[in-house]
């Protein structure tokens, strides 16, 4: 249990520390690997039950809503990237379903409205024309408050 690091190096993914070390008694060297573990991200679905935060649906999703708009694979990719990193660094281990569809919905209405209003179309599960119409007029709205800037 008593020992002292000679040598530490850290793996090219950096998901693990291998350390070279010697026991202070006997003088025995051996080598420890220390792997990242990351506690897993919980989403509260809508009907209460859960499910591990899966990344790649936000991937879909996007890309459903997206079909014919110029919006790259690389700036869907990086939308993920950027909510799950998001919920990693504020220590989010639980999270519902639409905190995460606000923050895709907040990633795409500065990307491209089209695609905003697609997805939240579903994520908010508009009903009927009217839904449509007041998102529209929210957006509108925005975008002229920008340009009298």
């Amino acid at each position: 249990m008593e020992d002292k690091v000679l040598e530490t190096r850290q793996s090219k993914e950096g998901t693990v520390i291998k350390r070279r070390r010697e026991c202070l008694k006997c003088g025995y060297r051996f080598t420890t690997y220390e792997r990242i573990e990351e506690e897993l991200i919980t989403v509260i679905k809508k009907d209460n039950s859960t499910q591990p935060f899966d990344k790649e649906k936000i991937v879909r999703g996007i890309k459903l809503a997206s079909k014919g708009r110029p919006i790259t694979e690389t700036q869907i990719r990086q939308i993920a990237d950027e909510i799950e990193r998001y919920l990693i660094d504020e220590g989010k281990l639980k999270v519902t379903s639409a905190e995460i569809g606000d923050m895709v919905k907040s990633k795409l209405r500065a990307i491209d409205p089209v695609t905003f209003l697609r997805f939240a179309s579903v994520c908010d599960e508009f009903q009927d024309i009217k839904d449509f119409e007041s998102v529209i007029k929210e957006i509108e709205k925005e975008k002229q408050e920008k340009s009298n800037e």
